[in-house]
């Protein structure tokens, strides 16, 4: 969304794009059983935390709006600002988190696979959901809502409003710490599932002999080490800007320190662009997934859109002819085809 005022654009909202798809992922989790598994639910639960912050940043957003001030005023005071900076920064860390959530489930998987239904049920997958859930609004209601700024508060911006002790808690517990569990883990399983590849690749090639197999299994470990990069790419290009800019506008010379608008709009932009990303970065490998949201995607077009329906072409009475006579061609031609085979035997 770009709001004008008085012809400035004033901030870009990409909220309503990705609010949509994260809304489809959780919708095709709830529709269909099959889908219904723990590694699926921390996807869902992804989708939601996500969801949630397309509904909460247009907010935040709006606040920034200097142009407006019957709105920036309200939304600038501390005790409205406060919830909205808390809230969106929870969602944040738990969206991380997740992320890792994801990480470590698929390290049990590729790790320790015959101890994987045992480890990783609905009961331990609903409880580390909620532990999550719990642990980043606890923490984000304990570091933003103790806190009491030093100077008076006009416009609702983080880089505005809190130190940079704050700041550097927040990254170390919103982007280093997972960045950093999560590099860890893929290295790992990076390293793990390419010396299984060999092995069976060997294995196939000695047993089978098929050179086919062998580098079949060598794309699908690039295609997942070039995935594990994506992901980790992803989350920290879209975290870097950001940082950047928080520090320095907390630490330049001239306080309150002026950037410019477009400068603020696009970090902002890339940081919760990483939102938008994540399912379907994880949802769109699966294939499972893929076919479900492609079929309820079409059964919804079609149920929207029924003049634009595909319909099966009717065959004209000359072809059904045609079709005809060649079967009946084929049902006389088989006993003479076996009549002369018999003779040629004899």
């Amino acid at each position: 969304m770009c709001y004008k005022s008085q012809h400035q654009l004033i901030t870009i909202d990409p909220a309503k794009y990705y609010a949509s798809g994260n809304l489809i992922v959780v919708l095709t989790v709830l529709k269909h059983h099959q889908l219904r598994q723990p590694c699926n639910y921390y996807i869902a639960s992804l989708a939601v935390s996500d969801f949630l912050i397309g509904i909460v940043y247009p907010i935040y957003n709006i606040s920034h709006l200097e142009k407006v001030r019957e709105i920036s005023e309200k939304l600038g005071n501390w005790s409205v600002c406060r919830v909205i900076v808390c809230e969106v920064l929870a969602l944040e860390i738990g969206s991380s988190y997740h992320l890792v959530a994801i990480t470590v489930t698929r390290y049990i998987a590729i790790v320790y696979p015959l101890r994987y239904h045992i480890w990783v049920t609905t009961k331990t997958t609903a409880i580390a959901i909620s532990v999550i859930w719990i642990l980043s609004q606890g923490s984000s209601l304990i570091m933003y809502t103790m806190y009491e700024p030093d100077r008076p508060v006009k416009l609702c911006r983080y880089e505005m409003i809190f130190p940079v002790t704050h700041v550097i808690i927040l990254l170390v517990i919103q982007l280093f710490i997972p960045l950093a569990v999560m590099l860890a883990l893929y290295v790992k399983i990076a390293r793990i599932a390419r010396q299984q590849a060999k092995v069976i690749a060997i294995q196939q090639a000695c047993i089978i002999g098929n050179v086919g197999s062998k580098n079949g299994i060598i794309k699908n470990e690039l295609k997942s080490t070039v995935m594990v990069s994506l992901l980790l790419g992803c989350f920290t290009l879209s975290w870097t800007p950001m940082i950047i800019f928080f520090f320095y506008t907390i630490t330049c010379s001239n306080q309150p320190c002026t950037t410019n608008r477009y400068v603020r709009a696009t970090v902002r932009i890339l940081l919760y662009l990483n939102s938008s990303v994540n399912v379907f970065i994880y949802a769109g490998r699966l294939t499972e997934f893929r076919k479900r949201i492609k079929a309820d995607m079409s059964r919804c077009f079609n149920k929207c859109f029924p003049i634009w329906r595909v319909k099966p072409l009717k065959k004209t009475n000359t072809e059904m002819n045609l079709v005809s006579s060649s079967l009946s061609r084929i049902t006389l031609n088989g006993p003479i085809d076996a009549t002369l085979e018999t003779e040629h035997v004899s």
